[in-house]
């Protein structure tokens, strides 16, 4: 499944949640995998009680090799046909901002309706590797 640099293969690798704490979630010469695993599980249950989104895809050292990742990164994907015009109560508001789902998870969540400009944007930007411009890593997606 990693490639030689420790990443993913290029390509998003569909898992189910019980898959991400097998493969990431789990102890590795320190506790920083469960922490960040814990945090993901929380957000993944706030985010369902609002049924907005249909899927995560899951970027960050959390989906490396590393033994102690520093992050996870996120694309929330809104279902398709949702309505942007219309008012958000402060429960699903809080879901869909970026600043407050930072402040409350401490994850970088780009959010993007499925199918679109956008999330094909976010994919790309998430599949490069900073250091490296001619590697492409690949992603995981949690289905809602």
């Amino acid at each position: 499944m990693f490639v030689s640099e420790g990443f993913l293969s290029p390509g998003i690798h569909e898992c189910t949640f019980d898959e991400i704490r097998g493969r990431f979630g789990s102890f590795q010469e320190s506790d920083r995998r469960p922490a960040l695993f814990q945090r993901l599980a929380q957000f993944i249950q706030a985010i369902r009680r609002q049924e907005l989104f249909e899927e995560f895809i899951i970027d960050g050292s959390f989906v490396t090799s590393k033994s102690a990742p520093n992050d996870i990164d996120l694309v929330a994907v809104l279902k398709t046909g949702h309505d942007f015009e219309r008012d958000l109560p402060m429960s699903e508001y809080a879901m869909v901002s970026r600043a407050l789902l930072h402040r409350r998870f401490g994850f970088d969540v780009l959010i993007a309706e499925s199918a679109t400009a956008m999330y094909e944007s976010y994919i790309e930007y998430f599949s490069r590797v900073r250091e490296m411009p001619n590697l492409r890593k690949g992603l995981i997606r949690l289905r809602l």
